[in-house]
């Protein structure tokens, strides 16, 4: 995938293209296009520093549009930050299972304030991500990492991840580096 003869758009489309079929992930095309934008969206933008959970407590009070923003806002900043993310929001207070919970939430609420009917369609958008945050998460791990893990240390991590998480996609990369991941591991 070469950037510079595409654009940030077709880039990302075809890395989460790629991503998707690579996880196996059943993405209805709204969907698709949606991530798509978000993955643009925040290539062009740096991330807002205020705290999710406080934008997420704002959001209970505010009037409906506003509302929807910031849920909006809560939910695609926690699947970025988790899919792109996840490695440095390992040993801290807040780690990726938080920011999946969080967005996951953001998402489902988003999903209840959609019309009905016709006009549904970002309803079903938000019902999907809501559904499949964590699988989205992977999927945007998996073009954020763009390369194999070849060190001992990155196996390590990559298997206290997946001891975190339980992701399909981090146990299929654990086995292609040799690492057999039990039914009966631990957190």
């Amino acid at each position: 995938m070469d950037l510079t003869a595409q654009s940030v758009s077709e880039f990302f489309h075809e890395a989460l293209s790629s991503a998707i079929r690579n996880q196996g992930v059943d993405t209805s095309e709204m969907t698709e296009f949606y991530l798509v934008n978000l993955l643009c969206d925040y290539a062009k933008t740096p991330l807002d520093d205020t705290p999710l959970a406080l934008k997420l407590t704002e959001a209970k009070t505010a009037l409906p549009e506003e509302r929807a923003r910031q849920l909006r806002t809560v939910g695609d900043q926690s699947l970025y930050v988790s899919g792109f993310f996840s490695d440095s929001l390992r040993r801290r207070l807040v780690d990726v299972d938080y920011y999946i919970h969080l967005g996951g939430s953001a998402y489902l609420q988003l999903a209840h304030m959609a019309p009905r009917g016709t006009t549904a369609h970002f309803g079903e958008v938000y019902r999907e991500l809501a559904g499949k945050f964590p699988r989205y998460v992977d999927v945007l791990a998996e073009i954020s990492s763009g390369s194999a893990i070849t060190s001992e240390s990155g196996v390590v991590e990559l298997y206290e991840r997946w001891l975190r998480t339980r992701s399909e996609w981090l146990e299929r990369k654990l086995r292609a580096q040799g690492v057999l991941p039990g039914k009966g591991d631990v957190q």
